[in-house]
């Protein structure tokens, strides 16, 4: 196949709180783990301890998360959210916990991504069937996800009156994609690797299935349950692609992008 240009990066993001809106960023910086800093937080339920989500809990997506500070850079850089009342709170403390319980009526703790591996005495007491192994990371899929302009453009083709913001779908990187680019574009990415800029390598390209969190209202977006309706319709609902890291490096916005075969 060769190589050939694609697009450009159009637009960043990272969501340092799983199922939270996020932040739009100029530059990001790649590891094998995806954008840094991004999904380093998630909310467990207290009783039953399992890992929350907008699917079931629209209201998360009322709430945003950003970095204070530049994760990448600065190891006190920490993880701030601002809830609807316009009050912030630090990622992990107590009163953010409390005031998010009240927004969503459930009792919630955090639970923080840690690279460290687990302590003798973290795997003693999953012996004992007295605690779990921490999380290996809180993606659904994979640690990128990707989508193009042309596939947005193509899907408002097919329902005029939908709103597809691309925040609907929460992308790590939105691909600027060429004119001619139509119908669901990201079909055309699954047997290469991505490359962008001079270092970036994007391999195990496989598609998105969409779902709920892309109808519910975040942030001037009103409820379109139309927007799902739409790509399961036309395309068993998958919207974008979810891909690994096969070398990392810095992405700014307007960096050219390739595929590799």
């Amino acid at each position: 196949m060769g190589r050939r240009r694609i697009g450009t990066v159009r637009a960043l993001w990272r969501y340092p709180v799983k199922s939270m809106r996020g932040e739009a960023l100029a530059r990001a910086c790649v590891s094998e783990r995806g954008v840094v800093g991004d999904r380093q937080w998630a909310l467990a339920e207290t009783i039953y301890g399992g890992l929350i989500s907008a699917r079931a809990f629209p209201r998360m997506l009322e709430a945003r998360a950003f970095w204070a500070g530049d994760p990448a850079a600065d190891a006190a850089a920490r993880v701030r959210i601002e809830l609807p009342d316009g009050n912030c709170y630090d990622a992990g403390a107590d009163d953010a916990a409390a005031a998010i319980a009240a927004l969503l009526k459930r009792e919630l703790r955090f639970e923080r991504l840690r690279a460290a591996p687990p302590s003798v005495a973290e795997i003693d007491a999953v012996m004992r069937g007295e605690g779990s192994l921490p999380a290996r990371d809180f993606f659904d899929e994979d640690v990128l996800h990707l989508l193009a302009t042309g596939t947005l453009a193509h899907l408002r083709r097919l329902e005029p009156s939908a709103d597809f913001d691309p925040r609907r779908f929460r992308p790590n990187i939105l691909v600027e994609t060429e004119d001619d680019a139509d119908g669901f574009v990201e079909d055309r990415w699954l047997e290469g690797a991505i490359e962008i800029g001079s270092k970036v390598r994007i391999v195990g390209v496989r598609p998105a299935l969409r779902c709920a969190v892309t109808v519910w209202p975040q942030a001037g977006l009103p409820h379109r349950p139309e927007v799902l309706r739409t790509a399961w319709a036309h395309h068993q609902a998958y919207v974008g692609v979810f891909a690994a890291v096969a070398a990392g490096g810095w992405i700014v916005i307007g960096d050219e992008i390739a595929l590799a075969g």
